[in-house]
């Protein structure tokens, strides 16, 4: 096996990467500067959100802008965790109810 690819100048080359249970192709046109489109592997980096609510309320109306229904921990201005209902609007926003206002902060992931 062969650990280099070459490709002939002004050629169009289509390539295959191949990962476990997922297939992507990828077409690189020439000229290429050194970079190549994969953002729809899998892996990388998660993304995550952190809402400060500085201001007591019974309830908290969220947007993360994760795209995705994240998990949430939810912490008094102490750093305890607490619980309350946690309602996901979209895969961007969420509400949050508690039983009392309070303030604290929401670690989305």
């Amino acid at each position: 096996m062969s650990n280099s690819i070459q490709i002939q100048s002004g050629a169009t080359t289509s390539i295959s990467v191949k990962q476990t249970g997922y297939n992507k192709s990828t077409v690189v046109n020439q000229p290429v500067k050194n970079t190549i489109d994969i953002s729809g592997l899998k892996g990388g980096g998660d993304l995550s959100y952190v809402h400060n609510q500085t201001t007591a309320s019974s309830t908290w109306s969220v947007t993360h802008s994760l795209i995705k229904k994240p998990a949430v921990i939810l912490l008094d201005d102490d750093g305890y965790e607490i619980e309350a209902d946690i309602q996901h609007i979209s895969d961007n926003s969420v509400i949050i109810t508690f039983s009392e206002a309070i303030t604290g902060t929401a670690h989305f992931n």
